[in-house]
């Protein structure tokens, strides 16, 4: 039963609030469990039990909300793994020139756009978002055999704002973790580049879902295009293509 509402949270991290309050875990725990066993009605006697029993209520909310960091944390594995190839890091760079290029590709935000050429520092201004890294993320984390985009589907297809600003950060993270110019463990809640006051990931997530939000407003027909083949190219794509 758990394992339900479990499943149900880690959608809703990736389609509504990637970064839920820790004020809100007993309620959003419990919305997203309730709305898992709504429809099964063999369930219902066993969530009154959860309900009436305050210590085991506690154990099973604990659990659900594991799945905040767990989703969190997966997607930013896969974007390890598949940042190197994606921009050529470190390629035939020297540590140095790696450092520096991915200051760039982080500070400049060209790592997340269509036509990136990282030796000569250039990408498709008109193309933000574009960058094939999000279509392979999307289809390694939620086009698997496990994926929940194929349990949910329709949470996922209209590509939520939410969804795309998740994949930004995981793929800042990861790239964050050459910023030496060699590969190093980065903390997920840490920004590198931000000196002293590092800038936690809540905030940078802020920054790509007000910009995809703007965009919304701002270029409504483009956003629904791009959203649209992005979404239909997925599942165009088998997920035996997409190599790690």
């Amino acid at each position: 039963l758990a394992s339900l509402g479990h499943r149900a949270l880690r959608v809703h991290v990736a389609t509504v609030d990637t970064f839920p309050s820790s004020l809100s875990k007993y309620e959003e725990s419990w919305s997203c469990l309730v709305d898992a066993v709504e429809d099964v009605k063999t369930l219902q006697a066993d969530l009154d039990k959860i309900q009436a029993d305050t210590e085991l209520k506690e154990r099973v909310i604990t659990y659900i909300w594991g799945a905040c960091a767990q989703i969190r944390g997966e997607l930013v594995f896969k974007a390890c793994q598949k940042v190197p190839g994606s921009y050529g890091i470190p390629g035939s760079m020297a540590p140095q020139q790696v450092a520096e290029t991915v200051q760039w590709m982080v500070k400049s935000c060209a790592f997340m756009y269509g036509g990136l050429n990282v030796a000569a520092k250039t990408f498709d201004k008109m193309a933000p978002f574009s960058n094939p890294i999000f279509k392979d993320l999307f289809i390694l984390q939620w086009f698997s055999v496990k994926g929940e985009e194929i349990r949910f589907a329709d949470a996922f297809k209209h590509i939520p704002n939410t969804t795309l600003a998740l994949i930004a950060i995981a793929v800042e993270c990861a790239l964050n973790s050459w910023h030496n110019g060699t590969r190093s463990q980065v903390k997920f809640t840490l920004c590198c580049f931000c000196d002293p006051n590092a800038i936690s990931y809540t905030s940078r997530y802020q920054f790509y879902l007000n910009k995809l939000e703007r965009m919304q407003k701002d270029c409504p027909n483009w956003m629904k295009q791009f959203k649209k083949d992005l979404y239909e190219s997925i599942w165009y794509t088998p997920s035996f293509y997409i190599n790690i």
